[in-house]
């Protein structure tokens, strides 16, 4: 007789396994379609975002060395471990006030235009993974020819992160 409730206790086991497993099968999330992977920084109280394949590394602000008649967007050049590496100071591209550096803030060295240039930025928040369902385009109410390097905004979380295109960005007016 001891056979039979082990049996049934056993049987209740893989039935209640396959409960489970019918479950989560049934509440598993439909699969979310493609991502934008973005590194997140901040210019301003503001959050952009560009796409990670486009980002060698980030860096602390060492010195920057100001080059005399160079270009109003350049902010000069740093030494990355023996290469001379121009910096960009996309927040005057941008319209912004010059940066003034901070603790936080951070050089990305980004591959753009078969070159290799540092952007100053803010601070660097995070790596994400935004779904690209969640990009709206850049309302045009906000986009002129000057500003034709936003190329949406992505809702993530509960903020909104301002995409932008680096190869138009770092297009400098003559």
């Amino acid at each position: 007789m001891s056979a039979k409730p082990e049996r049934r206790a056993e049987d209740s086991l893989l039935h209640y396994a396959d409960e489970l497993h019918q479950l989560s099968i049934a509440t598993e999330a439909p699969s979310p379609g493609p991502e934008l992977h973005l590194v997140t920084f901040s210019l301003d109280k503001e959050e952009f975002g560009i796409p990670i394949g486009q980002v060698r590394e980030v860096i602390r602000v060492n010195d920057i060395t100001r080059v005399p008649q160079a270009r109003q967007h350049v902010r000069g050049v740093t030494n990355l471990r023996g290469r001379i590496l121009a910096v960009v100071e996309i927040r005057s591209r941008m319209g912004l006030s010059p940066a003034e550096l901070t603790a936080k803030s951070r050089v990305v060295v980004v591959g753009v235009h078969e070159r290799t240039l540092g952007i100053l930025v803010d601070s660097v928040s995070q790596v994400v993974k935004v779904p690209a369902n969640t990009v709206a385009p850049a309302p045009d109410e906000v986009l002129s020819t000057a500003s034709d390097y936003i190329t949406g905004v992505a809702r993530w979380n509960s903020r909104l992160i301002i995409l932008l295109d680096l190869e138009k960005l770092l297009l400098l007016p003559e």
